[in-house]
């Protein structure tokens, strides 16, 4: 009864595995990206706000209209010696004259603001290249558990039916049989928790994607080499940090150029000098509806010409108010702008510490097909059930190494995508456009 139950379990196992691998889809990271830079509905909603403030700088750029004026007088009451109905006709022009002098302060605003936009744009576009790599290596992290967990199960399937014929043959006690079969059950249930996390996983996975899997189950390829560390690329600036580095460079601005390339620096700067400009414009609305009229006025038969010019006396309102609230916000701009350096510099820190420090632990562990840690635990396990076959260890010594065999794996991995998770985010952290740059970046060998 054993031996078939076991069996069974066998057939069930690699049903199971047969029906995953004709279901499943395999992505790597970089066709992630590309689904991300061709149709992530975030990144679309952050460049219609860049044409948006693209339009405010053409708004500012504009004239405003002059206004007609048309005017016309029946007179029927003549004066002395003339006789008939007279007719008084007056047509003017009033040219708006605010927008001269506001004209510099508002383009210089809209201008502020479009680049504050492309910066909130490029940090998005971050955002969800590090959220996209979070959701990718939970996939592949997952989905090393799953295979390993499946291969526990299939490897307790052999010593299921070892013990299955040792007890039929009276060789040994039914207990080990008992005790091999609850592991698997156990490794069996701890397989479709796995599995069940892995679809989730994959789920999340999709919101990057965008169109739905061709498959039930996402698969991912998996690197099995960590990724190199920012400062030993050869990868010119441009192509890491755009023109905005580039731009910080030639104007000489001090700082660290890796902080100032930050794009959420970069906005918090620009809204400061907005907010200098708003303040130059509240400043010179002291006059408000400054304008020039001239016109033509005909009368009894004579024209004239008629000019005149208005302007509001600033006797009661001084616009002290928005003044003041102008010179609020930009205090408030200059805050903004120094916590965001503050924080990107705690972040370029922990970022260079976590990949260093996750780099070196990956090269104690080896590469490619020479990783000791792993051939160490698959050897013990290996060596621990040669043992117990030939008499020289018990069960539960099996079961212990079987299992530090797939903790094992579960642990170089989960270093392994850490070390690149890492990577990603000190690339971030220096402004560095990972989206771009992730085919130059990504590890040769895949496992």
């Amino acid at each position: 009864m054993s031996l078939l139950l076991a069996a069974g379990v066998v057939r069930l196992s690699q049903a199971q595995t047969a029906k995953l691998s004709t279901v499943s889809q395999r992505l790597t990271l970089n066709a992630v990206y590309d689904s991300v830079r061709s149709n992530s509905p975030v990144l679309a909603a952050s460049l219609a706000r860049v044409r948006s403030a693209r339009g405010g700088i053409s708004s500012a750029k504009t004239w405003s209209n002059p206004m007609i004026s048309f005017e016309s007088q029946q007179m029927t009451d003549q004066p002395s010696g003339m006789s008939g109905t007279q007719r008084e006709t007056m047509t003017t022009a009033m040219i708006p004259l605010e927008p001269l002098y506001q004209r510099g302060p508002r383009i210089k605003r809209a201008e502020e603001l479009k680049r504050a936009a492309d910066a909130d744009a490029l940090t998005q576009r971050q955002q969800v290249a590090v959220d996209a790599a979070d959701a990718f290596y939970q996939v592949a992290l997952v989905q090393v558990n799953v295979d390993a967990t499946r291969s526990l199960a299939q490897w307790f399937d052999t010593v299921v039916t070892y013990n299955a014929v040792r007890v039929r043959e009276g060789v040994t006690a039914e207990a080990d049989l008992i005790r091999s079969e609850l592991e698997r059950d156990h490794v069996l249930n701890e397989l479709a928790m796995a599995e069940s996390e892995l679809a989730q996983a994959g789920a999340d996975l999709q919101t990057f994607v965008g169109s739905p899997f061709d498959s039930a189950v996402v698969q991912v390829e998996i690197d099995s080499l960590p990724l190199n560390m920012p400062t030993n690329l050869d990868l010119p600036p441009a192509q890491l940090r755009g023109a905005a580095l580039l731009a910080v460079a030639q104007t000489g601005r001090p700082g660290n150029l890796r902080l100032v390339a930050r794009p959420e620096v970069q906005a918090a700067e620009a809204r400061l000098l907005a907010s200098e400009a708003t303040v130059a414009s509240e400043r010179r609305l002291l006059l408000r509806e400054v304008g020039a009229m001239v016109g033509t006025k005909t009368s009894a038969g004579s024209s004239s010409l008629v000019a005149g010019f208005t302007m509001p006396f600033p006797l009661l309102d001084q616009n002290r108010g928005s003044i003041a609230s102008a010179r609020a916000e930009t205090d408030a701009a200059r805050f903004e702008l120094e916590q965001q350096r503050r924080t990107a510099n705690a972040d370029l820190l922990a970022a260079e510490s976590a990949a260093r420090i996750l780099a070196q632990r990956i090269a104690m562990f080896g590469s490619g097909g020479t990783i000791g840690y792993l051939n160490r635990a698959a050897e013990g396990r290996r060596i621990a059930l040669g043992a117990y076959r030939e008499g020289g260890t018990s069960l539960l010594q099996v079961i212990d190494a079987a299992r530090a065999w797939r903790e094992a794996r579960t642990s170089y991995f989960e270093t392994l995508f850490a070390q690149h998770r890492s990577v990603i985010r000190l690339l971030v952290s220096e402004g560095i456009d990972v989206i771009q740059t992730w085919p130059t970046l990504r590890a040769g060998a895949t496992k």
